[in-house]
């Protein structure tokens, strides 16, 4: 008899330690899931952000890049008009020069005290030392510099 309570005593043990056990692992088994659960929700997630990649760079290479080299081929043409416009601008500047020299040069052989005052200034009358006549310089025949015409660096648009 003792030996059949003790029988079923380990019985009875054998179980407890059994569904003990088998909780354990249904608990691991339920955490287990929970985390394959959130794995397949991220992943999920990972694979959406991939086609929005992928549908973002099927857009910029068909779209966005033939604008950006449609826009570079009009920036070059805006680069050679500035070229040519620096040009233009240095080449108004060295006419500007030769003239200013040319108006200096005038200036020195002329004189520059306005024909004017030179007439007033004689009716009033001056001393006689003043009246000397200065000898007069042969004016030079003036020529004036070729310039440029700006209908050659801008031609006129009939609209």
């Amino acid at each position: 008899m003792i030996q059949t309570l003790f029988e079923l005593l380990l019985v009875k043990l054998y179980f407890i330690v059994t569904i003990s056990s088998s909780l354990t692992y249904l608990l691991q088994i339920q955490q287990l899931e929970q985390s394959l659960e959130e794995m397949l929700t991220r992943v999920d997630e990972f694979c959406g952000m991939l086609d929005m990649i992928r549908n973002d760079s099927s857009q910029i290479m068909n779209e966005n890049i033939p604008e950006i080299h449609a826009k570079a081929d009009e920036m070059k043409q805006l680069y050679q008009k500035i070229d040519k416009l620096e040009a233009f601008v240095k080449m108004v500047g060295q006419n500007v020069c030769v003239l200013d020299n040319q108006v200096t040069q005038a200036e020195a052989e002329v004189g520059s005290f306005p024909s004017t005052f030179r007439k007033i200034w004689h009716s009033i009358g001056s001393p006689a030392f003043l009246n000397k006549s200065l000898p007069k310089r042969q004016q030079q025949k003036f020529e004036p510099p070729t310039l440029f015409r700006t209908e050659d660096y801008f031609p006129v648009q009939n609209s």
